[in-house]
């Protein structure tokens, strides 16, 4: 800027809303038709998991709308030095261009220049889900595109997040249903972890409890017997997603906007 500060200038490309709202009347075209003639199509709604698609993606192209999802994320770390959230400067910020401070750092997935600048990888984990952990149960307001480019590790091991366009909300129900997804999964209770996936879902003309719990048996068979830091939390809700499409359980977009970024 003209005093010298360093920022990151977002400027949407001439023409790309029209684009999109050529491609999205063309999936809302293709949802109608194959919810007409195909069974499965119909069972989970694919005109209505457009529709949140099309929600989703306008809100991304509309850069008011981004900025003030980072100042919401700014007010709930501002208590904590350890998340860094820049700054917006709305004097130069409409909804096709955004002005934000500019970070730097390490890309969190860049382990060896982690490693080189004594960074504690183990605190850096810690302190990243427990900023996960704030948004999705205390806040109930998360960052759902939480990719490595997203991440910069700065110098004193803090974390500056950036992009703010994809950001997902959870409701009170959804986020107690969640914390008994995850006790039943951390308990290895099947049983359990069955009455969470029918809580949480709506279910299809194909769905059965009892299919449903021996597929379940199968994925708690897996963790049986190991410490929860060995396992890999991105396969597992991968296979534990997979498990809920055969089974016809169609999720809540945010919870399903939510799996898929923890999953990442």
């Amino acid at each position: 800027l003209l005093d010298g500060t360093e920022v990151v200038v977002k400027v949407r490309r001439p023409g790309v809303v029209e684009q999109v709202e050529e491609d999205l009347g063309i999936l809302i075209d293709l949802a109608n038709t194959a919810s007409q003639h195909w069974e499965p199509a119909a069972q989970y709604d694919l005109p209505g998991l457009v529709a949140e698609f099309a929600q989703t993606l306008r809100a991304e192209l509309d850069y008011v709308n981004e900025g003030h999802n980072a100042e919401r994320f700014g007010a709930m770390f501002e208590d904590d030095a350890t998340i860094v959230i820049p700054r917006i400067f709305w004097e130069t910020t409409t909804s096709c261009v955004l002005t934000l401070e500019r970070m730097h750092g390490i890309k969190i997935n860049d382990l060896p220049a982690l490693d080189a600048a004594h960074i504690d990888r183990s605190v850096l984990a810690r302190r990243a889900c427990d900023a996960l952990l704030q948004m999705v149960f205390d806040e109930r307001f998360f960052h759902a595109d939480p990719h490595p480019g997203n991440f910069f590790i700065q110098d004193d091991g803090n974390i500056a997040l950036i992009d703010f366009g994809m950001v997902g909300v959870v409701d009170e129900r959804t986020r107690d249903q969640l914390a008994q997804l995850m006790v039943a999964l951390t308990s290895q209770d099947s049983a359990q972890l069955v009455d969470a996936f029918l809580d949480l879902g709506v279910g299809g003309r194909g769905a059965s409890r009892d299919a449903l719990e021996r597929d379940l048996d199968h994925l708690v068979a897996g963790l049986y017997g190991r410490p929860l830091k060995e396992v890999r939390l991105g396969p597992l809700l991968a296979e534990a997603q997979a498990v809920a499409r055969k089974h016809q359980l169609r999720l809540p977009s945010n919870l399903a906007l939510l799996l898929k970024s923890l999953a990442m």
